[in-house]
């Protein structure tokens, strides 16, 4: 494992300060996946892939578009690493197309395909420099070696390895054969580029630089980026849109926010993030809003974008940091449940706190320290409410 030197961390600070606002953000306006006479340029068409008797991937249509640093999250074996396997050409899917660009390439070996994959080993070559690393895929593809030598000085200027062009990859950190993997990768500049788990071998702190890293890249070059990933966090950071999967099926395609905000099912809800769920029935239905009568016997009243009935049995999902913690009881009785704390976790900006209801129900909510001063004003064992406003939470049927 390396270590970031006080040069590394200066260029990280220093791309970080050059980088503008992310032209794939949601929030930028950019959204091809909303216009409909946009083409994909990459689309899974009823794609399966079987192993024997085990179905990794399941009938999964899927559209991606083009300058997108889309993510395939899920946990282990969910099917989303074999979905980009079957991309690369690596795999042949069992049944279903894989178009790109418009052109069927479900049967085009690896290397007519347009795109480049980048593997979580880094795969670079022990006895080879960098610069020799850069260029190996463009030297066995015959190019002129001026060319060559302009390509690989392009990918190390862009990816800041130029000091580093005659180090082998033991004389590098972790962080920097990272950039050197990624580097050849776009040095052949394929239209689509491939990252498996590319961050999953370096530590925390490098792995969140590396992250806003492969940002910077992604909005550079305008390559359309696909990370398969089980790290929420990393998906919720790089990505434009993602694809949830689960047991080798697509459960939602969403951006972050969407798929935070509103989880369509509670698999989700319990995968993104932290997340508190109360089971009960629907009471009554009015003025936008529904009640549900918990199965530890209190009562909530929210809003819900999905269409319910009374009687029906529904989940109702609250993210820690939408409920409100103290130890006076609030004015309203809406959406409020007392408790006794169990636990608190300190992180330093905020702390999670682990409430205990009367019915044994175990809540968590977070607070924000934002007193200079270590003293909790809540503490362990103290008696406090809970509550929460009437659009805090996501009624989830699935």
């Amino acid at each position: 494992m390396g270590v970031v030197t006080a040069r590394d961390q200066q260029a990280t600070n220093a791309s970080s300060q050059r980088a503008g606002p992310r032209t794939a953000a949601p929030q930028s306006g950019f959204a091809p996946w909303k216009n409909p006479s946009l083409p994909p340029i990459v689309r899974f068409e009823g794609i399966t892939k079987r192993f024997d008797d085990f179905v990794a991937v399941n009938d999964v249509t899927l559209d991606i578009y083009e300058k997108e640093f889309f993510a395939l999250l899920g946990p282990s074996g969910c099917g989303k690493s074999t979905l980009l396997r079957m991309l690369a050409g690596f795999e042949r899917p069992t049944q279903g197309k894989t178009i790109v660009a418009g052109q069927d390439i479900s049967d085009l070996p690896p290397y007519q395909r347009p795109v480049n994959m980048m593997f979580q080993s880094y795969a670079l070559f022990p006895h080879m420099t960098v610069e020799g690393n850069i260029g190996f895929g463009l030297r066995q593809e015959g190019m002129p070696k001026n060319l060559i030598a302009e390509r690989v000085d392009e990918a190390m200027g862009m990816l800041e390895l130029r000091q580093f062009a005659k180090r082998k990859p033991n004389q590098l950190s972790g962080g920097q054969q990272q950039r050197v993997a990624l580097a050849r990768a776009i040095a052949k500049k394929p239209r689509i580029v491939l990252l498996d788990e590319p961050l999953g071998a370096l530590d925390k702190k490098l792995r969140q630089q590396a992250q806003f890293e492969l940002m910077r890249i992604q909005e550079t070059t305008g390559t359309t980026f696909i990370i398969v990933t089980h790290d929420q966090e990393e998906a919720m950071t790089v990505a434009s849109r993602i694809a949830v999967m689960e047991k080798g099926v697509l459960v939602q395609v969403a951006t972050p926010g969407d798929i935070y905000e509103n989880p369509k099912t509670r698999y989700i809800a319990g995968f993104i993030g932290d997340v508190n769920i109360f089971e009960g029935t629907v009471s009554a239905i009015g003025d936008g809003c529904i009640e549900i009568n918990a199965k530890d016997g209190y009562q909530f009243k929210t809003r819900s974008s999905e269409p319910v009935a009374v009687g029906q049995q529904v989940c109702l999902a609250l993210r820690p940091e939408k409920i409100r913690i103290a130890h006076e009881q609030p004015a309203s009785a809406v959406n409020a449940i007392p408790g006794k704390v169990e636990d608190i976790g300190y992180l330093g900006s905020i702390s999670h706190y682990h409430v205990r209801t009367a019915p044994g129900e175990r809540v968590t909510a977070l607070r924000a320290n934002a007193a200079h001063t270590v003293e909790r004003p809540i503490s362990w064992e103290d008696g406090v409410w809970l509550d929460w406003p009437v659009d805090a939470g996501v009624v989830l049927t699935g």
